[in-house]
């Protein structure tokens, strides 16, 4: 790779802007955001840059292309020279480690047999710097299918999740009644073998930590509770778990600093007839990981969003039913209850379906998307006030800039 480019160069901006990449037709842009100036400013241009999307590496040092030999990584002060390219012929997905130490590449193949019903499945993971295949993965479809649909043909994507933190020490996989956890000094399997798990559907890691939060759903009619699990790497200590009783649905939230895990359980009634919602919050760094649950006041409102506020003790929920729900914000550290969840204020009747903190906490977008014709409301959730209200018809996403 070449390494005389500075490919930090965007962070010494003295205006500290950031910079994005847009594309429309056949042309990609990289530009500055200057916004104080609402203007952009184009840092780099080209045509045919890449056949099927671009993708920025998690820390911004490179940006990544997509062609039909392979994808390649380009960066640098203003010029964008390729760095490094990484041979994979039909490429449809890639994905970085959140390092930028390593990049995942997946490609499907439909069978060349009429008669066998099997797509191929490629999978190479190549060291950034050196293009190395450090090691590669290939099989029938079904063996990376399990877990959630997304990505293509069925196929969960990212099929490797990379364990917490900047060091890509381990990736792990969902497998049938097991998690198969790699670590990237040999890239094979810790202790030669996969973590089993009966009936494992999901796991996910801490962002920081490696430390895996599994669950496994209710079996037997409800005689075997649901669970979830905290899980050390790479000893395969179990941390803690906790058992939880006629659960028909789970969902994890990690909070950025991996202080705290929030599981979503929707619950059955006892007539079984509706399902209710409760959290289960667990403080991963405090003593022996104590667990709080909590219920919202109305404990029938159907959860809508939910959002950890990033470096920061606080999370905010939409509720209810009705076409203007209510969100709710929550703190896991105030000042007088140090210890257990409280609620800061609800604020009623809201034309919000989705959550956006700010990356540096503090400030919270309460967006209604699509149905709900793109109303935003900047809310402080220091002074819990509306700094703004703004509109963007039709709006379908949203982002914040990492300087927030």
């Amino acid at each position: 790779m070449m390494l005389q480019e500075n490919l930090q160069k965007w962070l010494t901006d003295e205006k500290a802007r950031d910079q994005f990449v847009i594309r429309a037709g056949t042309d990609t842009e990289v530009l500055w955001n200057d916004a104080r100036q609402s203007k952009t400013e184009l840092v780099y241009k080209r045509s045919y840059w890449t056949e099927s999307f671009v993708q920025w590496s998690p820390l911004g040092t490179y940006l990544a292309t997509v062609h039909r030999q392979g994808a390649a990584v380009w960066g640098g002060a203003n010029t964008f020279n390729r760095l490094m390219r990484y041979a994979h012929p039909q490429v449809k997905l890639i994905d970085f480690s959140p390092g930028e130490k390593f990049l995942v590449t997946y490609s499907s193949h439909e069978p060349s047999n009429p008669h066998d019903a099997n797509v191929r499945v490629v999978i190479n993971i190549f060291d950034v710097r050196t293009g190395k295949v450090m090691r590669d993965f290939k099989g029938s479809a079904d063996e990376f299918t399990i877990g959630g649909a997304g990505g293509v043909a069925g196929v969960s994507w990212p099929v490797f999740r990379w364990g917490g933190g900047k060091e890509d020490k381990y990736f792990a996989k969902l497998g049938k009644n097991m998690i198969s956890v790699y670590e990237t000094e040999t890239f094979s399997l810790i202790d030669k073998k996969s973590l089993k798990v009966e009936n494992v559907v999901d796991f996910s890691w801490s962002p920081t930590d490696p430390i895996l939060a599994l669950f496994v759903p209710e079996l037997g009619g409800g005689n075997q509770p649901a669970r979830v699990s905290l899980v050390q790497i790479p000893s395969k200590v179990e941390l803690r778990q906790k058992n939880l009783f006629s659960v028909s649905d789970c969902k994890m939230y990690w909070q950025s600093n991996g202080e705290y895990l929030a599981v979503k359980a929707d619950r059955y009634t006892k007539t079984k007839k509706s399902t209710y919602t409760g959290f289960e919050l667990f403080r991963i760094k405090e003593r022996d990981i104590p667990i709080e649950v909590l219920e919202l006041d109305n404990k029938n409102d159907k959860i809508i969003a939910f959002a950890w506020e990033p470096k920061g003790h606080r999370f905010a929920v939409i509720h209810g039913d009705n076409p203007r729900p209510d969100i709710s914000f929550y703190s896991m550290k105030s000042s007088h209850n140090l210890g257990r969840v409280s609620k800061l204020t609800t604020l009623k009747g809201k034309q919000a379906n989705a959550l956006f903190w700010s990356p540096g906490g503090r400030f919270i977008v309460l967006a209604g998307l699509k149905g709900f014709n793109g109303q935003l409301e900047f809310f402080n959730v220091d002074e819990l006030e509306t700094m703004a209200t703004a509109e963007h018809f039709m709006a379908t996403d949203i982002e914040w800039d990492p300087t927030g």
